[in-house]
């Protein structure tokens, strides 16, 4: 099982990049309906999607859902609970 970790709350169509590509100018590829992440705040678990963006002969995975407040959270592969780093 993959861990995300909170990176950032955006409102919809703010730049946001990683790995240099605006996630907002690319098409996102589902590719997983039902990823369980926690809340910035308080913990509370939440049901994103992880969505796939291409660019730059790079493939870029995350996960995002919009929160109460209408902002987008994004969730990116948490690499030290899964011993990468």
């Amino acid at each position: 099982m993959t861990n995300w970790k909170f990176v950032k709350a955006v409102n919809e169509n703010e730049e946001f990049k990683i790995e240099g590509l605006n996630i907002w100018n690319h098409y996102w590829h589902c590719v997983d309906k039902k990823v369980e992440v926690k809340g910035p705040d308080n913990g509370n678990v939440y049901y994103f999607k992880e969505y796939q963006i291409e660019g730059n002969d790079k493939t870029i995975r995350f996960v995002a859902g919009e929160f109460i407040d209408s902002s987008v959270g994004i969730y990116l592969k948490d690499d030290l609970s899964e011993g990468k780093l």
